[in-house]
């Protein structure tokens, strides 16, 4: 039942979802400062309410209202815990199914994980994989785009790229989402 619990509060935290970022050492952190959010605070939030009003609509009254820190959606976690219980997994599955479209215009890291094992960060076994990356980043619009370090962190710090976010219609977004069947987890900036 607990895995079973935890698998359903995944499904319920990608309700709530950047080109995800981590801190120079490659390990998932939330602080704001090593993270590199994919949209402004705002725009993600609206996304989640979008998201939350969809699946509203799809049955699950009881779905709590998001909010944004740390650049990452959450969700009060008593809330949720309440809102899955009185829903049942046939419910919320039905209800994340319908808010598909929805759900997928959020970015991938932009939700706050319970886990932050979740999702593992790269490292240097991943390197040929983030070259690639890299490459279609450059092929798409980003030609600067640095390949990955030994460790597989890309060094964007103290580089043009460094400030610049990935804005739904901006070059950076378009390049993320063209590159996202090449790598869709976390990636580590230096």
């Amino acid at each position: 039942m607990r895995a079973r619990r935890i698998a359903i509060r995944c499904v319920a935290a990608a309700v709530l979802v950047t080109l995800a970022a981590c801190s120079g050492n490659g390990t998932p952190t939330s602080s704001a400062s090593s993270y590199v959010p994919a949209m402004s605070d705002e725009a993600l939030l609206a996304l989640g309410k979008e998201v939350v009003q969809c699946m509203r609509d799809n049955g699950l009254t009881d779905m709590p209202d998001p909010y944004v820190e740390d650049h990452r959606l959450a969700v009060p976690d008593d809330e949720m815990d309440a809102a899955e219980e009185k829903a049942g997994e046939q419910k919320f599955e039905a209800a994340r199914d319908a808010c598909q479209k929805a759900f997928d215009k959020i970015p991938q890291g932009a939700i706050a994980q319970e886990d932050p094992e979740q999702a593992a960060p790269p490292g240097p076994q991943d390197v040929e994989t983030l070259r690639k990356l890299a490459q279609c980043f450059r092929d798409n619009g980003v030609p600067e785009w640095p390949d990955p370090d030994s460790e597989g962190r890309f060094p964007l710090r103290g580089t043009a790229l460094e400030g610049e976010r990935p804005e739904p219609g901006n070059r950076l977004h378009a390049a993320h989402e063209a590159c996202e069947g090449i790598w869709s987890g976390p990636i580590g900036i230096s």
